[in-house]
């Protein structure tokens, strides 16, 4: 199986697995976003994508799972993440007869335009009492997108940067909870399409070692980090979350 590659684009992939996961140990958010891309320049761009299926699953239940106080993030969170679900669903139903071009646009735009405000002396905020509201409209929007585009993340950390009294270690906890109820019905989806086959399978499992190498050392890099920075960090991923989503409209 390994012989199809060549020795370079074995540890290109390895490379950029493993910058995924440092990201994402790092910052809760990035690694599709990094890593795709990145291997795009060897493989093919479907088995690029389909190869993250199992590291997107593991690591984010990784954090899940290292997060302090998860029983308080799932009953902080649960009706975004049942909104993220329905979403999802409703997403890939509508993803034959909906043109993604304009909607990559259009959130594109939307999440850049955000970015910028929330970098400037404005600051968009929810307060404690529009927080579940607001949890599933960001919710259902993030999942219908995902659903059509693969890209989750953007309308979600929206959401969580626009809390008052979210810190970095409690977006991390949060991000990855949320995911979870994206990226595993992704992956199943893949393995019904038969995208992901039993030969993927093992390519995506093996491609999870790197991806939590990288996990570990990221974790403890964010300790590392102060609040401030980290909220900079957030939001250059998701100005590079929207500068994507561009370049896939117009490609």
């Amino acid at each position: 199986m390994l012989d199809e590659f060549t020795p370079v684009e074995l540890i290109w992939c390895f490379f950029a697995l493993l910058c995924g996961g440092l990201i994402k140990g790092t910052l809760g958010v990035g690694t599709p976003l990094l890593t795709v891309p990145l291997m795009a320049l060897v493989l093919p761009a479907q088995m690029a994508v389909a190869i993250m299926a199992v590291p997107v699953v593991v690591a984010n239940l990784w954090q899940a799972s290292q997060a302090r106080r998860l029983p308080a993030v799932a009953g902080r969170f649960w009706p975004a993440f049942l909104a993220v679900l329905l979403g999802t669903y409703v997403g890939v139903r509508i993803l034959s007869s909906i043109d993604d071009r304009g909607l990559l646009l259009l959130v594109g735009l939307v999440v850049i335009a955000f970015t910028l405000l929330q970098a400037s002396t404005y600051r968009v905020n929810i307060s404690p009492a529009m927080e579940k509201p607001a949890g599933v409209v960001f919710g259902l929007a993030g999942g219908v997108i995902g659903g059509v585009s693969s890209m989750f993340g953007p309308m979600l950390i929206i959401y969580l940067v626009s809390l008052r009294t979210l810190g970095k270690d409690q977006f991390v906890g949060a991000i990855s909870f949320l995911y979870i109820s994206a990226v595993v019905p992704w992956a199943v989806i893949l393995y019904i399409f038969d995208i992901l086959d039993g030969t993927m399978i093992v390519l995506s499992s093996a491609a999870a070692v790197p991806v939590t190498l990288g996990l570990i050392f990221g974790q403890r890099l964010r300790q590392r980090i102060s609040e401030q920075r980290f909220h900079r960090l957030v939001l250059i991923i998701l100005l590079a979350s929207g500068g994507t989503m561009l370049w896939r409209a117009f490609n």
